[in-house]
């Protein structure tokens, strides 16, 4: 009987520091910032994850551009980094998950999922992909909506407010005077031309 009863002393106390732990700081963004996203894998990420990740952006309304793993987030006007880890335990589970969001290469949001610390657990054995997108629905939680909007030119003056044709022209002129790239030219182009 007393064996028994360390046995379950002992249990208890085992499973009990097992945890599973998921924490979201939803991403704050820039009304300017248009819905394009780069995505910026961990080196050697199971491939699954990006492609779960991808569509989950995609249905929270944003563009998504795969960048090089390791690039650096500042690369992109808005970026997200992402990291997958697998373990086994009977069946192989994502045992962690780490998603950040940068805003001009400032961390502006984060997601983690960690069952590293998940032991005798069952609840461990997630579906990933599911997980990915509950994860990205918390990050995200307007998803793209709002996103790509210009504020209305103030004039310095108090002349009148500029027509929007004439904002148009003046926002051309701005954009040729910036010495861009072609591609990065004909991306804006084609923002502005879409407000």
């Amino acid at each position: 009987m007393r064996a028994a009863s360390l046995f379950t002393l002992i249990t208890a106390v085992a499973i009990s520091g097992c945890s599973i732990k998921q924490t979201v700081t939803p991403a704050t963004l820039s009304a300017e910032l248009a819905p394009e996203i780069c995505m910026i894998p961990a080196p050697n990420l199971r491939a699954g994850f990006t492609s779960a990740y991808q569509v989950s952006l995609m249905e929270k309304g944003f563009r998504t551009r795969l960048i090089a793993p390791g690039s650096s987030p500042d690369r992109c006007a808005l970026a997200t980094t992402y990291i997958g880890r697998w373990g086994w335990d009977l069946a192989l589970y994502m045992k962690h998950a780490d998603i950040r969001v940068y805003e001009q290469g400032r961390q502006v949001g984060q997601a983690e999922y960690d069952a590293r610390w998940g032991g005798g657990r069952l609840d461990k054995f997630i579906n990933a992909e599911e997980k990915i997108a509950e994860l990205t629905g918390q990050l995200f939680p307007n998803g793209a909506a709002g996103l790509g909007r210009v504020p209305a030119p103030v004039p310095a003056d108090g002349a009148a407010p500029l027509s929007r044709e004439a904002y148009r022209q003046q926002q051309l002129q701005r954009l040729m005077d910036e010495g861009l790239s072609y591609e990065e030219y004909q991306h804006r182009y084609r923002q502005l031309m879409n407000e």
